[in-house]
């Protein structure tokens, strides 16, 4: 037989099968929760998906939609920009005042 019609017989066998992988590969989703004038924005790329009054709001928003995307068996990523001082501030002592 000859080895370049067994070659494109192969080819033909398996080149739909590996274009139907290649194509299916996406590119994982990358959430942006950045911190405005106005509160919290959430977007996908260019697209912003909603504003928030906190930072926590926010991050329950990506969530509950990363949840969603991972259930379509697609791969998602979250980038955090600015800190909200609600979450940062630490709880402080009690004061002499309460001591008494």
């Amino acid at each position: 037989m000859d080895p370049f019609a067994l070659l494109l017989g192969v080819a033909r066998k398996f080149l739909p099968t590996v274009l139907r992988l290649c194509v299916s590969k996406r590119a994982p989703s990358i959430f942006v929760v950045e911190q405005t004038d106005y509160g919290w924005s959430v977007g996908i790329g260019s697209t912003r998906m909603g504003l928030f009054v906190t930072q926590r709001q926010a991050l329950d928003e990506v969530k509950r939609r990363r949840a969603e995307l991972t259930a379509k068996g697609q791969t998602s990523t979250v980038q955090i920009r600015g800190s909200d001082p609600a979450l940062s501030t630490s709880r402080s002592p009690p004061s002499s005042w309460h001591r008494r």
